[in-house]
């Protein structure tokens, strides 16, 4: 296992974390504005929330190490980052689709954090932050995993 362990790696992973949250607080938003059901809209919603308040917080944490947060989503080009294929899926009107897609997106960003608390060497605080997040995550994950067999 390779440690990332100067300012700069910790603070490029966790501007990773911070771009995968940006993805999917706007993948969860279109998901609510594309979704049939009231119940699933509000679903989506309370998520992207949730990827918000994530950003906002791995934002803080960036500023508090000395680092400048990176501002934006994932660029087109990256097309194997979590998110970026939920447009063909709105465009099917399928909300069962689009549960899996936002299952896959989870799943991706579960992975990458699981990756960031395995080979970063973290100060306590920013790795409570980070499992607090990742636990959420996998709540989300299980939910939308439930949710897909049943939509």
């Amino acid at each position: 296992m390779n440690v990332k362990e100067t300012r700069g790696e910790i603070l490029d992973q966790l501007n990773r974390l911070l771009t995968i949250s940006h993805d999917a607080e706007e993948g969860y938003q279109e998901a609510a504005k594309n979704a049939k059901g009231s119940e699933l809209q509000s679903l989506f919603t309370k998520q992207a929330q949730q990827r918000g308040e994530f950003g906002t917080e791995l934002d803080r944490e960036i500023r508090a190490l000395g680092g400048e947060p990176d501002g934006g989503t994932s660029v087109a080009a990256d097309l194997h980052r979590a998110w970026i294929n939920l447009k063909s899926v709105f465009s099917s009107n399928d909300d069962k689709a689009t549960v899996e897609e936002c299952q896959r997106g989870d799943k991706e960003a579960l992975d990458t954090y699981n990756n960031v608390l395995q080979e970063t060497d973290l100060a306590a605080s920013t790795r409570e932050l980070l499992l607090r997040q990742k636990q959420a995550i996998d709540t989300a994950h299980s939910s939308m995993a439930r949710l897909a067999m049943t939509v």
